[in-house]
């Protein structure tokens, strides 16, 4: 027994040496009995588990991960586990909506379409980790509904020069390009890298809409149905680049600085049309629209950030952003109506329009955290954002060749926002068992909105808050694989710019969409209790309490047009269950995280006629397959299937997807192809319902969104390799809970 247990101690060590040479035959030699030994080949294995997971956030390391090998931060992000993200930049994480984009947590003022677009021309190859945060602490702005995803940006370069190129090509209906280049350096103390990106091609949506029109919206007959179809194809180009600089002059400081530009150019061409019936099934009457639209947004942004490591283990962090953000808008629209046998009824209308603004933000915060004792910890610190916002309208009609200004449409908007914030965060560990996180943050906030437009209708807002923002986590490990974990922490949800702001989109004459100056800011109460088993599985119950919840609205006007707009509403709240699973393996080379969420919510808001309700129990579902193959190439199925969901006015019927993909690598893992298909089934369509007074309706949209595509990539490296014991805590996941054997 002792001879054969040196035996395997000396094939070990003999695996080991001959491995660094490239040796695939090994010969033993027993001594004792003269008889020669050989071992063609000894495998050690283990199976790599990126993703860590402590209560309250789910850390994705990019890069050790399948999904961040290539493509942009957009794709990667709609692979992830409980993250839904729909083509007019909603993003929901865990089945609930009201997320915040953070970049190295920092918070980005980016939505809508223009967020889609910036997340599609980011390569996912210059991020480290993503992290999908419900439990945020003091130091986090209190906006949101404590639901945020932080990208976090590679700071870690191998000593030498790193290239990394990637090429992708995507056809559905219509073809879509992604290129990108990122080229770093590791120079001792200086650490250089940029990236540049491009992204092109074309869209297509295909919307349908009924509404019904009537004096009483619960009257058996309607008086009036509207029905809407509408193809819109929109083209984009995307420019995308991000330099930075980081200087290491010793062991105890750090500095750097960045530069992030972004240049978006869209345009959508779209035929609508719309009939109108009044209780029979011939239409009464026909509008053709024809709708052009070009955007323009430029974002530039550019920041420095310092850090001291004092004595005793504490430090001190301090950074400074300055973001700007261009828009312009043009829009030009032609109408004719018809009546029921086809013949005009009216010249040709003319619609024009140019919109425009700036938003200028800057932020300075510095944090210094300490080590009070072995059992507590602390971090305070404070925050200062300015936002300056300037934007204008101007629409024009034409009727036989007379224009006329739109007052109804033309106004100018101005905004600013002063918010400064301290807070401090505490952590206490009596002992191995249990921990308490108490943060309190203090938060004043001062608004000043005006809107002039052409009908004397001009409106002044201003508003302060000052408020208190608590959070408390308990923490208590059951054993060594479980843990026990209860939070609670108050939130508020701010208006974002495009729903403070009044500009209008006209669709066609019945459908307009701006935003509400008047919004007031939602108050948010959270709390959850967790269950967390092997740092791979979890459980959680949630509820959630919204006070004056923000959520669109659909109305009449005077002359019955739908009017969409954000509104506040008396209440909501939700109830829930969440399920996570970072590591499922049925077989050996099969590989399944899983995110399961089981909601309830409950909204209501009063009219001047009624009080509505809307409620909805909603099951959700989201797995991600990674499948070793021969030849190691390896197979992604990801699917997701999300339930019918309440959300404000409106109802979303349930929707479900499956994306696949094939991956091989060649060269020494250097270079990278990829093989996928997204909505196998073109299943991913949005159908929402919506009733209001007055009116009720239901709208579907499909997308272009099944689709193939190619990916190529390949990774360059020349010099030595970085000595990661020595890369700081910090910038990285801890080796030994990365690891799972």
């Amino acid at each position: 027994m002792t001879r054969k247990f040196s035996y395997m101690q000396f094939a070990i060590m003999l695996f080991a040496s001959g491995a660094a040479h490239g040796e695939t035959g090994y010969f033993l030699q027993d001594t004792t009995t003269n008889k020669n030994i050989k071992l063609s080949e000894v495998e050690v294995s283990r199976r790599f588990n990126p993703i860590k997971i402590v209560p309250g956030k789910l850390s994705y390391q990019v890069n050790k991960n399948t999904m961040g090998a290539s493509g942009s931060v957009l794709e990667l992000l709609r692979k992830m586990p409980g993250v839904t993200i729909l083509p007019n930049g909603k993003i929901s994480l865990n089945g609930q909506a009201g997320v915040q984009l953070l970049i190295d947590g920092k918070t980005n003022f980016i939505d809508g379409e223009n967020l889609i677009n910036f997340l599609s021309s980011m390569p996912a190859s210059s991020l480290d980790i993503v992290e999908l945060i419900t439990q945020p602490d003091a130091g986090m702005d209190a906006n949101g509904e404590a639901r945020f995803i932080n990208l976090k940006r590679g700071n870690r370069t191998s000593n030498g020069l790193n290239v990394f190129l990637s090429t992708n090509a995507e056809q559905g209906k219509y073809n879509r390009n992604y290129h990108n280049i990122t080229v770093a350096a590791n120079l001792r103390k200086l650490d250089i890298s940029n990236t540049y990106a491009y992204a092109n091609g074309s869209d297509l949506v295909d919307v349908n809409s009924t509404r019904y029109l009537s004096n009483t919206i619960h009257t058996a007959n309607k008086m009036l149905s509207l029905d809407m179809n509408a193809i819109r194809k929109k083209k984009y180009s995307n420019h995308y680049y991000n330099g930075t600089l980081d200087y290491r002059p010793n062991d105890k400081i750090k500095m750097g600085t960045y530069l992030l530009l972004s240049d978006q150019e869209r345009t959508k061409e779209e035929t609508v049309g719309s009939a109108f019936f009044y209780s029979r099934s011939q239409a009464d009457s026909i509008i053709a629209t024809s709708n052009g639209l070009r955007h323009n947004f430029k974002n530039f942004s550019t920041g420095a950030h310092f850090t001291v490591q004092l004595v005793g283990g504490s430090k001190w962090e301090n950074y400074l952003d300055l973001q700007q953000v261009k828009q312009a808008e043009t829009q030009h629209q032609l109408l004719d109506k018809f009546i029921g046998d086809g013949a005009p009824v009216s010249l040709p209308q003319e619609l024009r329009g140019k919109s425009g603004g700036k938003v200028n933000i800057t932020t300075i915060q510095s944090k210094y955290m300490l080590d009070i004792r072995p059992d507590i910890a602390a971090s305070v610190g404070g925050k200062f954002t300015q936002v300056d916002m300037r934007t204008s309208s101007l629409f024009q009609q034409s009727n036989n060749s007379d224009w006329q200004e739109r007052r109804d449409l033309t106004n100018a908007f101005d905004h600013e926002e002063r918010l400064k914030a301290l807070f401090m965060q505490v952590g206490y560990s009596p002992s191995a068992l249990f921990r308490m996180d108490l943060g309190l943050r203090y938060e004043a906030a001062a608004f000043h909105s005006g809107t002039a437009n052409g009908l004397g209708t001009d409106l002044t807002i201003v508003r302060s808050y000052k408020n208190f923002f608590p959070n408390l986590t308990m923490t208590y490990a059951l054993d060594n694989k479980q843990k026990l974990s209860i939070n609670y922490h108050r939130r508020v949800n701010r208006p974002n710019f495009k729903d403070l702001s009044p500009f209008v989109e006209v669709n066609d004459p019945y459908l307009y969409e701006k935003g509400n100056p008047a919004l007031k800011p939602e108050f948010v109460h959270n709390m959850e209790l967790t269950w967390l088993f092997k740092n791979s599985y979890s459980f959680h119950m949630f509820y959630s309490l919204r006070q004056d919840a923000i959520s669109k609205s659909y109305n009449l006007d005077g002359n019955k047009r739908t009017v969409v707009m954000p509104i506040n509403l008396e209440h909501a709240s939700s109830i829930g269950l969440r399920i996570n699973a970072t590591s499922i393996s049925p077989m050996r080379n099969w590989n399944i995280q899983a995110n399961g969420n089981l909601i309830y919510r409950y909204f209501e808001w009063v009219t001047a006629n009624d009080v509505y309700h809307n409620r909805q129990l909603t099951p959700a579902l989201q797995l991600q397959n990674n499948i070793k193959l021969p030849f190691k190439i390896k197979l992604d199925v990801n699917c997701f299937v999300n339930g019918s969901t309440a959300e404000g006015q409106a109802s979303i019927a349930s929707l479900w997807s499956v994306n696949s993909g094939l991956r091989k690598t060649f060269l020494q893992d250097k270079f990278t192809l990829y093989i996928y298909a997204n909505d196998l089934f073109r299943t991913n369509r949005p159908k929402i319902t919506f009733s209001s007074d007055f009116m009720e309706g239901k709208y579907r949209e499909s997308y272009d969104s099944r689709a193939v595509g190619i990916n190529l990539s390949y990774r360059l490296h020349r010099g030595k390799k970085s000595n990661l014991k020595n890369a700081p805590a910090n910038d990285r996941l801890e080796e030994n809970n990365r690891i799972n054997y």
